[in-house]
This record gives structure tokens, C-alpha cells and sequence, in this order.
């Protein structure tokens, strides 16, 4: 039978509801094939109140493919401001991601603290194939670890940098998700979902409402500066699903992220209208 023939036969409904899915499926891979651009820049202030602290950017670097998988690169940069009381933070986070269909995991994390007398790197080499991960952590070239962990059974990780990432690509559909974390060199979680209703933010980059979407969620782990617990965003609510704004729970309280600069191709805010 013709294929166009059969799906007019069928019962109206039901074809309604294959057509309307087929497109809904297209319309988020095309959004989440978005997301991941070379040469996006997203830069970020963080307040505990007034107070500025410091600013983290994030930086999509590179893409390639090898063994017809496709991977992307990534850097974060945290430092907090000179002169903030009970404050010093250093960091730079890398990170590979191997791309696979609506979510993305973790091939390679790399972590480097830099303090006032010392430089601390942590690597992360997760050998999926093999079932484990290589950790190896030095400061100022002194070796202070190096072990393996085994990987569980068909089970994919996320480091902190990736989620960044991967929370946007699964934020086209309003499930809960529970993402298998590895930081700290141990075996832990985030879990979070999405409130796709249209909501609207403001903030100082924008002479206008910004039209978001919202996650909400908690980190099982404890990250850069006690980072853990309850936290929430607000993403841009088209198909590039920047993230605007932040709250997180750390050391010293509540901490808010707010997006000062950008750099993205054909990118405009959306604007949000009743």
C-alpha cells in the first residue's frame, strides 16, 4: 500500500498525534544541533547580594570528529575580584564532550586551581570502553594521585562544566532528569527539570524583558566554593536556550549569576510579550 494512502486510513487522531510528534522531534534536534557552537562566549557576573564577587566565562573552543563520533570542546574561567573579603578563587575547567543524538557525555575533564604558592591539576580520562576512569591529580608537579574507578554498566557521566551544556540540549522537553555526575573523584548525581511555560526575567544587559524558560534543581555534590544543593536558571527561551540568570547555594549563602557579555552568532534575546 501506498505509505501516504496507509497513514490516511488510519484513524485521524492517531495520525495526528505521528505527524505532530515527527515534527516536535525535528523541531529539538534541530534547536539542540544549536546549542553547541564554536565561539560562543558567555560571561557571567556573581553577586551575594550587592556585592560583585567575580565572573566565570564560558567558552565553546573546538569541534572534530574521530571514529564518526562528534566531539566539542569547552573552557570555563572562575576568579573572583581582587580584594573581596573570605574570597579567592582560580580556576580553569576543561572539558571534552562526545555528542550523542539529544544529550552529550564526558571523554576527558581537565581542572586547574591556582593559588597564591601552588597549581593544582585533576584529570579525568573516561575510558568507556574499558569501564573506568583514569584520575590523575598533581601539584606543582608533585604526583598526589593517581587511581582508577570502575564504570558501571552502560552508565554515562557529566562533569561540572558539561551540565552546563547538557541542561540546555535536554531543556526542550519537560521531564525530570537525574544525570550521573562525576566530581571530586566520585560517583554522584544532579537532578532538575523544566518549566517550558514562557516567564520573563530582567536584567542590567537588556533594555527590555527577556523571555525564559526555567530549570530547577539539586546538585548531590559539592562543587567550586561549596556549590551544592538547590538551584535554579532561567534560559533564553528559544532554540539557543542561553542561560540569563542563576541562583546557586555556596559557602557564604545564596549566590546570583547574571550575564554580562555574550558573544554568539545571530543571536538576539528574546523579548518577552504577554
Amino acid at each position: 500500500m501506498n505509505a501516504g494512502l496507509f497513514l490516511m486510513r488510519m484513524k485521524f487522531p492517531l495520525y495526528i498525534l505521528i505527524v505532530s510528534s515527527f515534527f516536535t522531534y525535528s523541531k529539538n534536534i534541530y534547536s539542540q544541533e544549536k546549542i553547541l557552537e564554536v565561539g560562543e562566549v558567555l560571561v557571567y557576573e556573581v553577586y551575594y547580594g550587592f556585592i560583585k564577587l567575580g565572573k566565570v566565562d564560558f567558552s565553546v573552543t573546538d569541534t572534530y570528529t574521530e571514529d564518526n563520533k562528534k566531539y566539542y570542546t569547552a573552557i570555563a574561567k572562575i576568579k573572583s575580584y581582587e580584594g573581596v573579603p573570605f574570597v579567592e578563587l582560580n580556576y580553569i575547567f576543561s572539558t571534552v564532550m562526545n555528542l550523542d543524538k539529544k544529550e552529550i557525555n564526558t571523554t576527558k575533564f581537565y581542572s586547574t586551581e591556582f593559588k597564591k604558592k601552588s597549581i593544582t591539576n585533576i584529570i579525568y580520562d573516561f575510558d568507556y570502553t574499558g569501564g573506568e576512569i583514569l584520575i590523575e591529580k598533581e601539584t606543582d608537579g608533585n604526583i598526589e594521585l593517581e587511581s582508577k574507578v570502575t564504570i558501571p554498566e552502560n552508565k554515562k557521566y557529566q562533569d561540572g562544566l558539561s551540565l552546563f551544556y547538557n541542561a540546555r540540549m535536554q531543556s526542550f522537553e519537560n521531564k525530570n532528569y537525574n544525570i550521573p555526575v562525576f566530581i571530586n573523584e566520585k560517583d554522584s548525581y544532579v537532578k532538575y527539570s523544566f518549566n517550558l511555560l514562557p516567564d520573563e526575567i530582567t536584567i542590567d544587559k537588556f533594555d527590555y524583558d527577556v523571555a525564559v524558560v526555567k530549570i530547577a534543581g539539586s546538585a548531590g555534590f559539592t562543587g567550586v566554593f561549596g556549590l551544592t544543593g538547590e538551584f535554579a536558571a532561567f534560559l533564553s527561551a528559544d532554540e539557543y536556550r542561553i542561560p540569563i540568570k542563576a541562583q546557586f547555594n555556596v559557602l557564604i549563602g545564596s549566590v546570583t549569576l547574571e550575564l554580562i557579555e555574550y558573544k554568539r552568532k545571530n543571536w538576539v534575546a528574546p523579548r518577552f510579550t504577554n
